[in-house]
């Protein structure tokens, strides 16, 4: 329906979606042509004599092409075919055959609307009036043959084609008026106003109406009584989606509502132009736009074009559906449901137009019958036209996946525009390997997020520095290198070096030991496969990335630049960030080495660099040579521990249980050497002698004490030293938390060495950090000569302002100094001058405190220097809840790995998406220390994302170096023994059928060669025939520490058994039978005789 005032047009789309549309304004209705092939809108016909019009609609009745229903002001409504005037039939050319629906009162006619189902329905919204019906619904069957110039309809309308009508027909009630037509088949709303009309599209029965612009109102018309549905809301105008049946909306004074016809209680979505915020609308201050058009797409699921009054564009609103949402009272989303994924489905389940429509209702009928739950993706809109927009109507598309929605806009003027959306719904996925593919249409396109043009290193061949740490200064040894390598996947240049320390693998592979190559079986693949599978890459991927850097040759044009920003935002998503670490050796073994590896990516910050740093320095400081001090353990604190104490390890008496019987159950795996890792907690004293790590020492008098225990910590760092450090607090309790949170922060405490780095920063050029620390230092003088001596005018300037700022004896800056120099700080960028003169004028080291340009350690260093006891308990806390807030992961340094620290990761790991670390820092304390079920969640994350990108080795070596950290965690009495690893392989006795490994917790009885249950003897190696012999992992532990050996685990140990003949023996004896000394295939078959199996084919 249309309504048409006099100075108003309106636009409407052919109803069973050809390219025809229909224009109407004032006394006239003209039908246009759209023609996409040759872009032209045809005029076809028009009519000019529609006196007194005031509304329109177009029937979908397939047997006739033009015939419309045209109401006026005294409520008749005609019915006339548009197109008769253009052919003449038997010599007379004439407007064409009109049918009349007379009303009794008159009174304007407001709304109509056919129905889709059965195009024979058609409701009449009408004004209000004393003593009669405002909503009037027609049976209009018997007027279509009147309507057909020739008599070939009424020989087809038969009593057949009467009992063909759609079900379930609408009952005829008793109207009560002898004079009322017989077409009338009821009649409602009596003393209302009908503003706008409805039918469902696939319902015959079904009608919607807005009455008195308060009310919505659904009939059901199956009975004489039909039953009503009320609902209070402004409607101005209805629509109903062609794709979903029960999808209705309506719109108001500026606001449009969703509703699902099956349950109209609770609105399904409510919005208005505030949401609109993805477009650029910005609301209209003191004015509220009323919506006087809304329209549902009928090639686009749940796209809704709204137009506002006297506005010069349209505005498409996405409307997505979740799943499990729940809806309130007010139409509005409840917080849980809004946070679930929508389901996109934005194509409609059928093409638009042709004969498909039905069973692609039928298809959508079965699809609605789901709880809806609607969330608003996206707004946009079309281009702002130079004159205001009258009317539109959204083009049905023939393409089944069309890029663009088209809208065909008409203004005030009557000049037609078609303007094009290009709305096309865009999945993206984003794979583990970086791999981003963006679907648009039919067309997809994939983005690679880095391209394997080698095999990445694995674990053992990653060099890692090994360090030294002299007084909490580490010194490296590295190999410099010239560049990061070029365009062809080259690596960077080494240079020449001195001899230098042996560099430490990160582990060690197995197979390195016999030299027998790892990628055999990928060596073995043919070069074709390997082509084919290159050339299938190289057809998905038109434009393969190059390390983000442009081809020799390639064109500069705007495109070019948009992919290659594509590519670059690909190539510097977290994902690849984490991937470039690992495949550097970020884990969990060298902090050293996890600092270098960030501080070198350009695309992390240096924040995270400066942590790796300090746990590499602080874990130096305290775990050399141990980090339990009677009872407490410092490895994973920080200084809010530090400063406010912990609870002690429970005190476990003198152990003598055996070390076979406590990790006999448990994954025994190769060691790392504490020299080569600054995060591994293993010590030297653990692996010669578990029995020490698990008893606490009987005579410790002091266990429980924490300032003992802090101060046993400060006599590392000052044994030998002069008189005993005092701060410049008045009084502090905790002088020993002072001194050593000092030495955490990598702070020096003497004069001498304060002296010393004040020189240093004078010589880099820190000029305004040095004179900053001589004045809280109080010294004031020298504060003076170091900004004089300096070559910068800033310096030389500021230097007065200090001079006057200087407190003297017996006097005191003035109120205006004061003030002076606080309108100074506010424009100085130097942060260090700007706390400086805070410090001279407020003497408060709070706001000193407040400056959050100064780098947090040194903020620091001046609450654990200069603020009471009391006050520097609050700055802790304060900063602990600031940087759990903002994900500042640098905020560790107060909370160390603790359970506090992990709300910080967890705000981190929310900010940034770098699981990676999280994992990394969570996997030494978790569950080692204690149980978090977000590390958890990390460590599987991380395992996974390291499964997605294939480097199965990495991961590998990432869960032996957790399971070192939980066997160091047993060893300590802090863990429970367990299966690190469920039981992969198991090895069952031939005769007795029990397993082979002994229970969890018990001794190991009887012999190594023989079953530990029926004490038979074990099978014989089929190449020496010796007797194979099982040893349990916490003997073979023991035997390799005593005996200090280098490699503390081999294959050699192994036992290996064909799964195919049961035949077997020793590792080594069978590789070397198989493969010979120099690692080539020698022998294929079974060393047993008699057996002809082929056993090398499983290697």
């Amino acid at each position: 329906m249309a309504p048409s005032a006099q100075a108003e047009k309106r636009l409407l789309w052919h109803p069973r979606w050809e390219n025809k549309f229909m224009v109407g304004g004032g006394s006239q209705m003209t039908m246009y042509e759209w023609a996409p092939e040759e872009s032209e809108i045809r005029h076809v016909t028009s009519q000019n004599d529609l006196q007194f019009m005031k509304c329109f609609a177009w029937s979908p009745d397939p047997a006739f092409d033009d015939l419309f229903a045209v109401g006026s002001a005294s409520g008749r409504v005609d019915l006339i075919r548009l197109e008769a005037t253009k052919v003449a039939r038997n010599n007379v050319l004439s407007s064409g055959p009109v049918v009349t629906l007379p009303v009794r009162n008159t009174r304007s006619c407001n709304a109509l609307a056919f129905c889709n189902a059965d195009p024979n329905y058609l409701a009449v919204g009408l004004d209000k009036v004393r003593g009669d019906s405002s909503l009037i619904i027609w049976d209009i069957q018997s007027a279509t043959p009147l309507l057909s110039p020739s008599t070939s309809l009424n020989l087809n309308l038969t009593e057949d084609t009467v009992e063909a009508r759609p079900q379930p027909r609408i009952a005829r009630a008793e109207v009560g008026h002898h004079r009322t037509d017989g077409r009338v088949l009821q009649q409602h709303a009596p003393t209302e106003i009908v503003s706008a009309l409805a039918f469902l599209p696939q319902s015959t029965h079904m009608l919607l109406a807005g009455i008195s612009a308060r009310w919505l109102r659904l009939f059901d018309l199956r009975s004489a009584v039909p039953a009503t549905t009320n609902i209070a809301t402004k409607v101005y105008g209805i629509a109903t989606s062609p794709i979903d049946p029960h999808q209705i909306a309506c719109c108001g004074d500026g606001v449009i509502t969703v509703w699902d016809a099956r349950r109209l209680l609770h609105p399904l979505l409510t919005f208005t132009e505030k949401d609109a915020a993805a477009d650029g609308a910005r609301p209209r201050a003191g004015c509220t736009p009323i919506v006087n058009h809304i329209e549902f797409s009928s090639s686009r699921r749940g796209v809704l074009a709204a137009h506002e009054k006297d506005s010069s564009y349209v505005r498409f609103w996405d409307l997505q559906q979740a799943q499990g949402g729940e809806n309130n009272a007010d139409g509005e989303r409840s917080g849980e449901s809004s946070q679930g994924r929508a389901a996109k489905r934005s194509w409609a389940p059928w093409t638009a137009g042709g004969t498909g429509a039905a069973n692609g209702m039928r298809h959508s009928n079965v699809e609605s019958q789901e709880a809806l739950a609607l969330v608003l993706s996206d707004t946009r809109k079309t281009t702002s036209f130079r004159k205001p927009l009258a009317s539109f109507a959204l083009v049905p598309s023939k393409c089944a996946f069309s890029l663009t929605s088209e809208v065909m806009v008409v203004n005030k003027d009557g000049d037609l525009e078609l303007y094009a959306v290009h709305d096309t719904p865009k999945q993206t996925s984003w794979s583990a390997r970086g791999d981003l593919v963006i679907g648009a249409g039919l067309g997809c396109k994939v983005l690679p997020g880095f391209e394997d043009r080698g095999v990445p290193p694995q674990p053992w061949d990653i060099r890692i520095e090994e360090t030294t740490t002299s007084r909490g200064r580490s010194k490296t040894t590295s190999l410099p290198a010239f560049g990061r390598g070029d365009e062809d996947g080259f690596p960077a240049l080494e240079g020449k070096t001195a001899p230098s320390k042996p560099v430490k693998a990160r582990t060690y592979s197995p197979a390195s030991f016999r030299h027998y190559p790892l990628d055999q079986s990928e060596l073995s693949a043919s070069p074709s496969s390997v082509g084919a599978q290159t050339a299938a890459r190289a057809e998905v991927v038109e434009e393969p990335k190059l390390n983000g850097r442009r081809q020799v040759g390639e064109k500069n044009s705007p495109r070019r630049k948009t992919l290659r920003s594509v590519h670059q935002a690909v190539e510097d998503d977290i994902s690849m960030i984490m991937r470039r670490r690992t495949i550097r050796g970020y884990g969990l073994t060298n902090a050293k080495h996890n600092a270098q590896v960030v501080q070198e990516d350009p695309c992390t910050d240096k924040t995270l660099s400066e942590l790796w740093d300090w746990i590499h320095y602080s874990r130096e400081l305290v775990c050399s040579p141990t980090s339990r001090l009677h009872g407490y353990e410092f490895s994973n604190q920080g200084l809010l521990g530090l400063w406010e104490g912990f609870a002690p390890l429970p005190h476990v008496p003198e152990s003598s249980t055996s070390p076979f019987s406590v990790l006999d159950g448990l994954l025994t795996i190769p060691q790392i050497s504490p020299r080569d890792s600054s995060l591994s907690p293993l010590s030297t004293s653990a692996v010669l002698d578990p029995l020490t790590r698990m008893r606490q020492p009987p005579d410790d008098l002091a266990y429980g004490d924490f300032t003992v225990a802090v101060a046993a910590l400060c006599a590392r760092r000052t044994s030998g030293s002069g008189r005993p450090w005092k701060p410049p607090v008045r009084s502090t309790e905790k002088l020993e938390q002072r001194q050593f949170a000092l030495h955490l922060c990598g702070w020096s405490i003497g004069d001498e060495e304060m002296n010393h780095e004040i020189r240093r920063w004078e010589k880099e050029g820190q000029q305004s950090r040095a004179a900053c620390w001589l004045v809280f230092t109080r010294q004031y003088q020298k504060a003076l000569e170091l900004l004089m001596r300096s070559k910068d005018e800033m310096h030389n300037l500021v230097s007065g302002t200090l001079a006057a700022l200087i407190p003297n004896v017996g006097s005191t800056p003035s109120n205006e100094l004061r003030t002076h120099a606080e309108r100074l700080i506010v424009r100085l960028e130097d942060p260090y001058f700007r706390v400086m003169l805070t410090q001279l004028t407020s003497k408060d080291w709070s706001k000193v405190l407040e400056e959050e340009s100064l780098p947090l350690r040194e903020r620091l260093v001046i609450g654990f220097q200069f603020l009471e006891d009391e006050a520097l308990s609050s700055y802790l806390k304060r900063m602990t809840d600031r940087a759990c807030t903002l994900g500042d992961i640098e905020g560790l340094i107060i909370t160390g790995l603790t359970p506090s620290g992990m709300d910080i990761l967890q705000s981190y790991v929310d900010c940034t998406g770098d699981a990676q670390t999280a994992a990394i820092l969570a996997g030494h304390v978790c569950p080692a220390k204690f149980f978090d079920a977000r590390a958890e969640r990390w460590l599987e994350a991380y395992r996974d994302l390291l499964d997605g990108f294939k480097l199965f080795h990495h991961r590998v070596a990432f869960d032996v170096e957790r399971g070192q950290i939980l066997q160091e965690a047993v060893l300590n009495g802090d863990l429970a023994p367990f299966d690190w690893a469920p039981k992969q392989i198991l090895i069952r006795c031939n005769y007795c059928s029990k397993p082979m490994n002994p229970v969890l917790g018990e001794t190991q009885k009887g012999r190594p060669t023989a079953c530990p249950h029926c004490s038979r003897a074990l099978p014989r190696c089929s190449v020496c025939l010796m007797t194979l012999s099982i040893v349990p992992d916490c003997t073979r532990d023991v035997e390799l520490a005593q005996s200090q050996a280098t490699y503390q685990d081999t294959i050699d140990d192994a036992i290996v058994i064909c799964q195919t003949c049961r035949h077997g023996g020793h590792a080594s004896h069978i590789l070397d039978w198989f493969f010979g000394e120099d690692g080539a295939r020698s022998r294929g078959m079974c060393p047993v005789a008699d057996c002809d199996c082929h056993c090398a084919d499983e290697f």
